[in-house]
């Protein structure tokens, strides 16, 4: 330390300042001080002010002391949440919604922050991962979750795509709910029930009650759960609603948004994993009708876990002694889970969540009520309801044994994994599939409003599992003469069959009646170009009348689905080209012009390949006129399930005069 007369500088700015006044000063470490007590100050050019001399030492002394308090507030945030999530789900009665802070997005994020200790809470993912199960679910879900946060009348929406998002619903009229139910259980069922109508009835009594300030209905029932359920049937029920504009979307969305606000509680409070499994289900019943609206792959997966958690899949001598209606509400609720994961993977060519060998479930007593006061007519609706459900779940397990057989890749044949013997099966599975056919529940006996009371839908249904066993595949690749006759006549069927649901408005899962449309159509064009004996039997006049039922139709259902569009454009010059080509009379003539429909072929299928590998980064093998008909389903699934997460354009028009009417209410619930 020394003291005498110095000039004082910015450290790095020699000829940038000016010299101040020299002062005797005394130097403690980097700083310095006049001798009378006054700091030594320079000139900053670029801020036009004096600064001390040891301005940058100071920064830097703030700037770490800054980074250690940062340090400790993420340390100290990482315990709080860790221990916070873990009383979260100890508290048995809830005191407020955490969905505003829940972001679907921060689900990668948190996989790192795993805890250190294991929590035997239920409603977590795995024993140590802090990842609540509502999370999991969130994520699956496309709705912007913060907007529905403030309640069922918030309306905080705002206008960010190419149509405004619909804002959250509150509760409709009493009346209204009622006839919703109606038109849930009627329409919009994945064919094997998921609630029952007394669990909706009790549900709503308990939502409606507690909006109405009148307190809840004699139990420990959780009013968000029962909230969660009426928004959800009610968003289902509404949803396809047209106008002669188009789609009206507000109030299916509305509901769909205000249930979404009540899922966190829904889940995290069920009072039974049966319960959730159930929350769960209904958000696979939507998006399987709003596909822009979730990941259905997704959800049922995870409905599929549940189930396989707590041991659905197998009925053992303990769980067949259980109270009849829990041992009725456990097989209900799993054979619902397995037709959706059926119709998924059979559809879209993609591997089962569960093998057939692996479930030991039997189906629900169809003659089984937990309502003792029902009247006759009622019960023999209900009765039959239930024998169709179950119909319709042995003929999934028909279809996932075909696709097993025929469309299962195997890398090599073990003794673990041998490969079926083609011919002795299918000598077997055909007889099963007639004995299936015949066994349909009559249609007299279902209610007249039914999806099962009408027959074109079972006629499609039927046509579709035929397609599924005779077209090519990759163990059959030349399929016989048997075959492709029953393909043509199975196709032209399928077609008039979709044509007429379309017409009569019972189609609902849009995506999927558009698949079967289009390999109905092509399977139709394979036919004729590769089977002599189909040609001959066969009329022109019959071929285009065919062929332009399917683009009618595929017409009418791209205007509700805009995956539709492709599949037209592609059926329509495939069409054009084979009905060319069947025109001709000579056989030279006939050379040449199938020549010309190879070329339309290739441009075809270079326009799809492009297409989809835009979408979904697959390539399909234009060198392979089979190309159009993939034998194992999995390109052209890939390709319609990037499709079908398309948002479909719909307007914002009023419901039609006559549900405005039935309803009583306008273009919001009051």
């Amino acid at each position: 330390m020394g003291i005498g007369p110095q000039q004082c500088l910015i450290p790095g700015s020699d000829a940038a300042l000016r010299p101040t006044v020299e002062l005797p000063f005394i130097q403690v470490g980097r700083s310095s001080i006049g001798a009378a007590n006054v700091p030594c100050l320079s000139f900053h050019p670029a801020k036009q002010s004096e600064v001390p001399r040891n301005y940058v030492s100071e920064l830097e002394a703030q700037v770490k002391q800054l980074t250690k308090e940062l340090k400790e507030i993420e340390n100290l945030k990482e315990h709080d949440s860790a221990s916070g999530r873990r009383e979260s789900m100890a508290m048995s009665t809830p005191t407020g919604s955490s969905i505003a802070e829940s972001d679907p997005r921060d689900l990668v994020k948190s996989m790192g922050l795993v805890m250190l200790e294991s929590t035997t809470q239920p409603r977590f993912i795995g024993t140590s991962s802090g990842i609540t199960f509502a999370k999991m679910v969130l994520a699956a879900i496309k709705c912007d979750v913060s907007a529905t946060a403030s309640g069922g009348n918030d309306t905080t929406f705002q206008n960010t795509g190419p149509r405004a998002l619909a804002v959250a619903s509150s509760l409709p009229p009493r009346h209204a709910a009622q006839h919703i139910t109606e038109v849930y259980f009627q329409y919009r069922t994945p064919h094997v029930p998921i609630l029952e109508r007394k669990q909706i009835e009790e549900a709503m009594d308990n939502a409606y009650r507690s909006v109405q300030g009148q307190g809840t209905v004699a139990g420990q029932r959780n009013v968000e759960r029962d909230l969660f359920t009426c928004y959800m049937i009610f968003a289902i029920g509404l949803c396809g609603f047209t106008t002669a504009e188009g789609v009206r979307p507000s109030q299916s969305e509305g509901c769909f948004h205000a249930a979404v606000h009540y899922i966190d509680k829904a889940l995290t409070y069920a009072r039974s994993d049966l319960e959730t499994v159930s929350a769960v289900l209904l958000l696979a019943q939507y998006v399987a009708l709003c596909p822009s609206m979730g990941n259905l792959w997704q959800l049922t997966g995870i409905a599929l876990r549940l189930c396989v958690d707590i041991g659905l899949h197998w009925e053992t001598d303990a769980v067949l002694a259980m109270d009849q209606n829990l041992l009725d509400e456990r097989r209900r609720l799993f054979w619902a889970t397995y037709s959706f994961d059926r119709q998924l993977a059979i559809t879209l060519g993609r591997p089962f969540g569960i093998a057939d060998q692996s479930i030991n479930v039997q189906y629900p007593n169809p003659y089984y009520s937990s309502v003792a006061d029902q009247s006759s007519d009622l019960d023999e609706i209900g009765i039959n309801h239930k024998r169709v459900a179950n119909h319709l779940v042995s003929l999934y397990r028909l279809e996932s044994e075909v696709k097993h057989v025929l469309y299962h890749q195997l890398q090599g044949t073990t003794l673990a994994y041998p490969r079926a013997n083609y011919a002795l099966w299918i000598r077997d599975i055909q007889p099963r599939l007639r004995e299936w056919h015949d066994a349909i529940p009559p249609l007299n006996k279902t209610h007249p409003q039914s999806l099962f009371a009408c027959q074109s839908w079972w006629d499609a249904t039927w046509c579709n599992t035929l397609l599924l066993l005779h077209r090519p595949n990759p163990l059959v690749t030349h399929p016989t003469t048997e075959s492709f006759r029953v393909c043509y006549d199975t196709s032209c069927k399928a077609i008039e069959s979709i044509k007429a649901l379309q017409r009569e408005q019972k189609i609902c899962v849009t995506w999927r009646w558009v698949h079967h449309l289009f390999l109905a159509g092509i399977t139709l064009m394979y036919t004729l170009w590769h089977s002599h004996e189909v040609r001959v039997k066969t009329s022109v006049m019959d071929v285009m009348h065919a062929v332009q039922s399917c683009n009618i139709t595929l017409t009418a259902l791209a205007e509700r689905f805009g995956g539709a569009v492709g599949c037209r454009d592609a059926f329509e010059k495939l069409s054009t080209a084979t009905l060319r080509w069947l025109l001709e009379k000579g056989s030279e003539s006939a050379q040449q012009e199938q020549s010309t429909f190879d070329h339309h072929l290739a441009s075809i299928q270079e326009e799809l390949r492009i297409e989809a590998r835009t979408l979904t980064g697959w390539d399909m093998d234009t060198d392979d006129q089979l190309g159009l008909l993939p034998t194992d389903g999995f390109d052209y699934a890939e390709f319609l399930s990037a499709a079908a997460q398309w948002p479909v354009s719909m307007s914002n028009e009023d419901f039609p005069e006559g549900l405005d009417n039935m309803f009583n209410f306008g273009t919001e619930f009051t």
